[in-house]
């Protein structure tokens, strides 16, 4: 039995790549003291970029350098990223680890493909290669807006419990500024702290939270959260009585869920059908197989 250098080589290479792709989707364990040193000192949001480790380092170096040109800042989703509350400098730079990764697979394929003796042109591998550079961009950037959509869904459930707490209170002859305050000081959650540090900083500053809910709901692109202070500034400044106004838009918003969670279902549904119709051709070609082979032997 003779041994072939490039096949070993080939079944090496692809060995690796298969155990570095099973362990990066294996799940990570962090200490337990790095967790609860999190937990009792939190770091601040707006973190310095020394602060990041690898990766995420350069790539905010990248982006960084990235940002003093108005080419890419100007096509940024810039409400998605504040939603997320991610760095503009750190979006760029993944953007880049992304298209790097791109433009990397098709020469790994194409080296593979010459360690086994087939020699593609130059202008195959460079061509697919801006070709995936290009879809892993996009990728990167439709990964932006899939969380940020996520975080819109989140922002909306926590609204419609805030419209019954707030519609609760004023029921209680609470003021409409008492009323949020007491609806908004609870929970952990993304949305419950943000809107939380919202009304509490409108509160210092002097200014009336409807107005400044009005203005996270813009800045954020949540259209509930403005429906919420119009009713909030009906209810503040002309003194009316606004309950069932709040019951109903809690309703409205709660419907709006629902159809939406409808309508992702329906598209998971419509998803399924593709796989559903190739194991059905798949198990007709299997059970076919055999008679044409006997009719094509005759």
């Amino acid at each position: 039995m003779s041994l072939s250098v490039p096949g070993m080589l080939l079944g090496s290479l692809t060995t690796l790549g298969g155990t570095l792709a099973v362990r990066s989707l294996l799940p990570q364990r962090t200490p337990l003291d790095q967790v609860l040193r999190r937990t009792h000192a939190p770091a601040p949001r707006s973190a310095s970029i020394p602060s990041a480790k690898g990766p995420a380092r350069w790539a905010d170096r990248v982006g960084a350098r990235l940002m003093e040109t108005d080419a890419f800042v100007t096509r940024l989703p810039a409400r998605d990223l504040n939603l997320l509350e991610m760095a503009p400098a750190s979006l760029l730079g993944r953007c880049v680890l992304y298209a790097l990764g791109g433009f990397l697979i098709p020469q790994w394929i194409t080296l593979l493909l010459r360690l086994g003796g087939l020699t593609l042109p130059f202008v195959v591998p460079a061509a697919a290669g801006l070709g995936v550079a290009l879809f892993m961009v996009f990728k990167c950037l439709d990964d932006v807006r899939g969380k940020a959509t996520g975080a819109r869904l989140e922002y909306r459930y926590y609204i419609a419990s805030v419209l019954e707490r707030v519609a609760l209170a004023r029921n209680s002859d609470a003021g409409a500024a008492e009323a949020l305050a007491r609806a908004v000081e609870s929970g952990d959650g993304r949305a419950a702290v943000r809107i939380r540090d919202t009304v509490e900083h409108a509160q210092l500053a002097g200014v009336s939270p409807w107005d400044a809910l009005g203005g996270l709901g813009s800045e954020l692109g949540v259209p509930d959260i403005a429906r919420l202070s119009a009713s909030l500034s009906l209810a503040g400044e002309e003194q009316a009585a606004v309950y069932d106004q709040l019951e109903a838009q809690a309703e409205v918003v709660r419907r709006g869920l629902l159809s939406d969670r409808k309508e992702q279902a329906n598209v998971a549904t419509e998803k399924m059908h593709v796989p559903s119709l190739a194991i059905v051709f798949l198990m007709a070609v299997f059970l076919l197989a055999p008679a044409l082979v006997r009719i094509l032997a005759l």
